[in-house]
């Protein structure tokens, strides 16, 4: 159950492509559906589909629910990635959903940072119902899918913009 009551406007800016943005795109997406629905790819620029309302619920997980479509949530599914393994063009499918349930709640894991005390807000968004499932961004594909470990492509920062 979300308790936080407040609103925080984000968007996702990869840290391998410093220049692009996680875009949802949910038209026609108005009820569940088994396998998602909508577009999640890059943008250049941050506007109203690249913005999103970070939810965090008392369990420690998060949803991330497009500010401009009513009740879409970004969706990731594991498809066959393995956890732990490096898939080099990644995999799985990441697209929209209507409704927050299971593929839609994410933990955000910090990096460690790479010089001592030298944190620099790097984190990686992690499957909460895949653990060991990352979030991944190819930006010079305009692709967003899934990768089994956390390495570079699954580097993001968390802007809060609103």
């Amino acid at each position: 159950m979300n308790t936080n009551m407040d609103v925080t406007h984000v968007a996702l800016r990869s840290k391998a492509f410093p220049g692009k943005y996680l875009r949802m795109d949910g038209q026609g997406l108005t009820r569940f559906i088994g396998t998602g629905g909508g577009k999640v790819n890059t943008s250049d620029f941050i506007g109203p589909d690249e913005t999103l309302v970070l939810e965090r619920f008392d369990n420690g997980t998060v949803s991330f629910q497009s500010a401009v479509f009513d009740n879409v949530y970004l969706r990731l599914d594991r498809g066959s990635i393995t956890k732990g393994k490096n898939f080099p063009n990644g995999g799985g499918v990441v697209n929209c959903q209507f409704g927050s349930v299971t593929s839609e709640k994410f933990k955000i894991v910090q990096k460690k940072p790479t010089k001592r005390d030298k944190y620099d807000g790097t984190v990686g968004i992690e499957s909460s119902q895949f653990p060991g499932r990352f979030l991944r961004m190819d930006g010079g594909k305009d692709q967003v899918n899934v990768q089994g470990v956390l390495s570079s492509f699954e580097e993001w920062e968390i802007l809060v913009i609103a």
